[in-house]
């Protein structure tokens, strides 16, 4: 995969991420929006570190 199909893909990821968390706390868990939106922003961020995570197990964990 190219580069600019691996960034599409994980910003793709990530908003998917806080959508759906996003959507789960406040129609199933009914909490307020400020919280909703501040818990979506915590899951863009876990699935950054993830994502980073695998891009360096896939590189070897080289700085090249």
């Amino acid at each position: 995969m190219g580069p600019r199909v691996t960034l599409a893909f994980g910003g793709f990821a990530a908003l998917a991420v806080a959508i759906g968390w996003f959507l789960l706390s406040s129609q199933v868990a009914h909490t307020d929006v400020s919280t909703a939106v501040s818990e979506a922003l915590g899951a863009i961020l876990i699935a950054m570190i993830v994502l980073s995570v695998i891009g360096a197990i896939r590189r070897g964990g080289t700085d090249e």
